[in-house]
């Protein structure tokens, strides 16, 4: 399957307030606070960079601007941008995201944006209390915009939803560590993605099924146990050696990279033509940051509970701390069985950069064959990526004892 096989495609409209039954608010940073726009009755809806995007930002951002975030302005100034009735930016995360807001108000005086601001570290409680003034001041923001208030009933509900499509993406994470021929990686991409394009109770029960008809695989090899074990290791962010199959014929190999997307893995993968089944774990990207979020707690403050579940999730290398992070890839390279990392840098994203030489130089003490791959979200050089990733693939091979 290719990128734009899994990638959100659009006709050519613009951005401007619908007036419908269920507006969506189009989003950009993983760690969204979902169950808070569903609570006003919106429909949050992942706005992600697109292949074959480029131009038309020229006269706003500066050539450094990173690739991300030139993407997305540019899919809205060439009027590619999905239609949405708001756009949410985050704040305190990185340059590139703040600054493309600001100038989005200015170029754009039409749409309707809105800004989370994020605490520029998880330390505790004070991070918990100001997360959540954010998230009530956004709630009152969106109230004020749209006239729909926020209502506990579609809080529960949106809870709901999300505890149950996370649980079962889970699962499937842990299921491909085990058995990685058991999903293809493709199939769980597209997954997450049509849940994250569309949260409702239609997508959020394809991976439920898909997660039901991969424990009954499992189950029937005897690795059903191996996969929930890993699983509850995977939430709790400590591992344990694996109970893993023997014999694999192909290596092992998991891929780091901020706001790297799932579909993207799997072009590149493709363009390389190394199968599916070589990758075993994505980890701090957008789709294992998105999936491992933790449910929030329904029967507290709706906007404590929604900041005590972002915080708990796996955040970005400036609020999350290099130690905690480093901490958790040696625990994946060296549990796991990984015989190869693929160390992927977004183009001109700092937070990326400064992270990749210490992520490789930990996989390396792991014994760990490492690749740093600068990448676009264009995909724009996909062919000598592949040629990269091929020759990276037949220089290591499975480790020995397992």
């Amino acid at each position: 399957m290719s990128y734009e096989q899994v990638t959100v495609q659009s006709n050519s409209q613009t951005l401007k307030p619908t007036v419908t039954d269920r507006l969506t608010m189009g989003y950009v940073y993983p760690h969204a606070p979902l169950e808070i726009i569903m609570a006003h009755g919106l429909t949050p809806t992942l706005v992600r960079a697109r292949p074959g995007i480029a131009g038309a930002f020229e006269a706003s951002l500066q050539t450094f601007a990173c690739s991300y975030t030139r993407n997305l302005f540019s899919q809205r100034a060439n009027d590619q941008m999905p239609a949405s009735s708001a756009l949410l930016f985050p704040g305190n995360t990185c340059d590139s995201l703040l600054n493309v807001g600001d100038i989005w108000r200015v170029r754009f005086p039409d749409d309707i944006i809105f800004r989370l601001t994020y605490p520029a570290a998880n330390q505790g409680e004070a991070a918990v209390h100001y997360l959540a003034d954010e998230l009530r001041s956004l709630s009152q923001s969106i109230e004020a915009a749209f006239g729909r208030p926020f209502s506990e009933e579609e809080f529960r509900d949106a809870a709901g939803l999300t505890r149950q499509f996370r649980s079962a993406a889970q699962f499937l994470y842990a299921a491909r560590v085990v058995s990685p021929q058991v999903l293809r990686y493709s199939k769980l991409a597209a997954l997450i993605h049509t849940f994250l394009l569309s949260p409702d109770q239609k997508s959020a029960n394809e991976i439920t099924n898909a997660s039901t008809q991969v424990q009954r695989a499992l189950a029937r090899s005897r690795l059903l146990d191996s996969a929930k074990k890993i699983q509850e290791q995977l939430i709790k962010r400590h591992l344990t050696p694996a109970a893993l199959p023997h014999g694999a014929k192909s290596p092992r190999i998991a891929i780091a990279g901020g706001m790297i997307d799932p579909g993207a893995i799997v072009a590149l993968f493709n363009a390389a033509g190394i199968p599916e089944d070589a990758l075993v774990m994505d980890l701090f990207s957008f789709g294992f940051k998105t999936v491992f979020t933790p449910p929030c707690e329904v029967g507290r403050d709706p906007f404590d509970s929604v900041a005590r579940s972002i915080l708990a999730s796996p955040l970005e290398p400036t609020q999350e701390g290099l130690g905690v992070r480093l901490a958790f890839l040696k625990d994946v390279v060296t549990n796991l069985a990984v015989d190869g990392l693929i160390v992927c840098e977004q183009s001109f994203c700092d937070p990326d950069e400064f992270e990749a030489p210490s992520l490789e130089a930990e996989a390396s003490k792991s014994g760990v064959a490492v690749m740093r791959l600068p990448i676009d979200p264009e995909l724009s050089d996909r062919e000598r990526l592949g040629v990269r990733l091929q020759s990276f693939l037949e220089t290591i091979s499975p480790r020995s004892g397992r």
